[in-house]
């Protein structure tokens, strides 16, 4: 179908065609194309090129807060487990001190019991306040300081 038409149109066209011009113009009409396929695909790399940095800028930007969040993590468990520690020890501590505080409660109450009984009463008597019984002799030696 297309030959005939063509041909019908040179038919009735009186126009002369050059073959050599019509060539240039197909092969500039073609270059022109590959220039205009080349420039749309040189800016699709362009675009693509540039979502590609703000995406590496965007995943830049997480990985830092990450990194952040992460290291703030890290420091608030260190102070954490610092003080953990000192409690620990301040408890260690405080356990020794009961023990020690048990035993002194311990002693004391075995001297209160021991106090309480007539001989130990009689024995304090005799030797922190000097005292006697009736028809009992105290002899003092000249230096008192030394038996003390």
């Amino acid at each position: 179908m297309k030959k005939k038409r063509r041909s019908r149109e040179f038919k009735n066209s009186s126009k002369v065609i050059d073959m050599e011009q019509a060539r240039t113009e197909r092969i500039e009409k073609r270059r022109e194309m590959r220039e205009e396929e080349e420039l749309k695909q040189a800016q699709s790399v362009e675009r693509r090129n540039k979502r590609m940095r703000a995406l590496k800028k965007k995943q830049s930007r997480r990985r830092l807060f990450t990194a952040a969040v992460a290291l703030a993590l890290i420091v608030l468990m260190v102070f954490s487990m610092v003080g953990i520690i000192k409690l620990k020890t301040k408890e260690h501590e405080m356990l020794k001190e009961q023990e020690q505080l048990k035993q002194e409660k311990i002693e004391k109450e075995k001297e209160l019991k021991d106090s309480n009984e007539t001989d130990n009463i009689e024995d304090e008597a005799r030797s922190k306040l000097k005292l006697i019984k009736p028809g009992e002799t105290v002899y003092i030696p000249e230096d008192e300081s030394h038996y003390e």
